[in-house]
Order: structure tokens, then C-alpha cells, then sequence
């Protein structure tokens, strides 16, 4: 029996269930993706949010870290329907950018310098999300996270983290939080449920779904890229205190028609590309189920 599609094969039945609220297909798939790494990864169904596949599901529900630019797109959408921001806004991007003595500069193209919100967040500029950030007072900074789920806990697993959700007390502490770095811990689980949140906006605002499918078409997530899907995602690369090395993010929502599953993947020592490649490793193999 074939299912037609790769994401059908979560729901069609052809592998039997792996474990409550878990699908064997999905959890293969995954299995396969990751092996031999020591990523965490969570995958939910995009209808409902229960968690069909997992890879080290204690990590994912304790292990809290900073989240970096994953962020910026929960920051975008809560701006957009607040009237903080209009998808037209520009900020002017020189390319270099310190804030309390941080290097922060932008990866993107030299020659992409005057970026509207659509652009800023497929080229996760931090210069542009800087200015967003100004727009915030700490407090309704602090609330757009909560209203996500971070900083409580989802009940993926037991004693699990709350995470970190700290309000800012300085403007550049403000930016740095809105960009994922300081006051402000997230878990995988918590990650994936806020991402399954953000989902049910895009229709509202539709320039932070351009965005990320943008990041995946010729932006930041592109190691994520799967021929046949549509994938709105992003990364993020991140340091948490007294750590010399950077951990990476990739969060997003892959869909076929009505059909979307939600993935986070978090590399303890990495970049948010490693996890984009990976995220990109799960959706081929369950390509590859579909057309066994």
C-alpha cells in the first residue's frame, strides 16, 4: 500500500503505532534522519500537537537553552497583529551591528542593505529585528513569549523545564532578548508548541509565512529545502552562559496540502545550518516511505 504523499504516511496507518501519541513511521524516519548525532528533535502533528516522533524526549522536555533567531518570527507575527509594525517597514541594514559589547553582524547579502519585514526575517537580520525590538516595551516583550507557551511547562514530559522567560531591564538588554540571546531559555518541546501557535496564525499574517518560506527558498533555513514541500522554518545559532561553543535551531511547519507536521531540531554543538540539514534528512526519508 502506498499513501501517496510523504507527510500521509504519518496518518494512514501503513506503520503501526510506535508508542502512545507516537507514529512508527514518523519515529523511523526520524531514527534514521539522526543517527549518530546528538541532536534532540521533536515532530508533532500540525492538525492536533501531539507529538508523533521524538529523539531523546527527556532532553527535549529539560533541556532549556537560548533559542537565537527562532524567535524572530514569534516576535514578527505578535508586532504585525499589535499594529507595532506594517510589512513594509524598512530598516536599513549596514551589515555590522554591536550591542553591550557583542559582535552581532548579518550574514546576508551585502547587496540586500534596505530589507522589509518579509526579507529581514528570510534573512534573519538582526539589525532589522533590533529596531522591532524598540517597539516593545520589556514587559510586552516578556508577554509575546508567554502567550506562546514559553516559560511554562507543555507536559511533554515528566519534571520537565519551564524554561526562562526573564523581562528585559535595559534597551540593549531588550534587543538581545527579542533576538534570542539573553533572558530567555527554551526547550525543544516548548519550541515545537510555540511553533505549532505560530502555525495557526500564518493565515493572519501572512508576510511572517513568505518569511519563513523565504528563509527555506533562498534564506537562512535553506539546508532544510525538500523538493516537493512546503516548508516555512528557521534557524537559529545560539550561546548559552560560560559556553565557548554555539548550539543550533531549526523550527518549522512542513506541509502538502492540508497535511503539516511541526519540527524542531536542537544541536547541542553546532550551528542552526547543521540543524536545517537535518531537519531536511527527516523530511527526505519520509519521502522516501511514501514512495516505498
Amino acid at each position: 500500500m502506498r499513501c501517496g504523499s510523504m507527510l500521509a504516511v504519518l496518518c494512514c496507518g501503513v506503520l503501526p503505532a510506535g508508542g502512545v501519541g507516537v507514529s512508527g513511521a514518523a519515529q523511523r524516519a526520524l531514527d534514521s534522519a539522526l543517527a549518530g548525532t546528538g541532536a534532540v528533535a521533536v515532530v508533532l502533528d500540525g492538525q492536533d500537537g501531539r507529538p508523533i516522533a521524538t529523539i531523546r524526549a527527556e532532553e527535549a522536555g529539560r533541556l532549556a537553552s537560548a533559542p537565537g533567531s527562532t524567535l524572530k518570527p514569534l516576535f514578527l507575527a505578535a508586532a504585525l497583529r499589535q499594529g507595532r509594525v506594517r510589512a513594509e517597514t524598512t530598516v536599513v541594514c549596514h551589515g555590522n551591528l554591536r550591542i553591550a559589547g557583542r559582535d552581532l553582524a548579518c550574514t546576508h547579502p551585502r547587496d540586500e542593505n534596505v530589507l522589509d519585514a518579509e526579507r529581514a526575517l528570510a534573512y534573519s537580520c538582526n539589525a532589522w529585528f533590533a529596531n522591532l525590538a524598540t517597539r516593545f516595551a520589556p514587559e510586552q516583550a516578556a508577554d509575546v513569549l508567554r502567550e506562546y507557551g514559553l516559560g511554562s511547562r507543555p507536559g511533554f514530559v515528566a519534571e520537565e523545564s519551564a524554561g526562562m522567560v526573564r523581562r528585559p531591564s535595559s534597551e540593549a538588554e531588550l534587543q538581545l532578548f527579542v533576538l534570542g540571546l539573553e533572558d530567555v531559555e527554551v526547550t525543544p518541546a516548548q519550541l515545537a508548541r510555540a511553533y505549532f501557535r505560530l502555525a495557526a496564525q500564518l493565515d493572519e499574517v501572512p508576510v511572517v509565512r513568505r518569511g519563513l518560506e523565504g528563509s527555506i527558498a533562498y534564506g537562512m533555513a535553506h539546508n532544510a529545502a525538500t523538493p516537493g514541500l512546503t516548508i516555512a522554518g528557521k534557524t537559529g545559532t545560539a550561546s548559552d552562559a560560560g559556553q565557548a561553543w554555539t548550539h543550533g535551531w531549526f523550527a518549522g511547519i512542513a506541509s502538502r496540502g492540508a497535511e503539516r507536521v511541526v519540527v524542531v531540531v536542537y544541536v547541542p554543538r553546532g550551528n542552526g545550518a547543521d540543524a536545517a540539514g537535518m531537519a531536511h534528512r527527516f523530511f527526505a526519508a519520509l519521502e522516501r516511505m511514501a514512495a516505498g
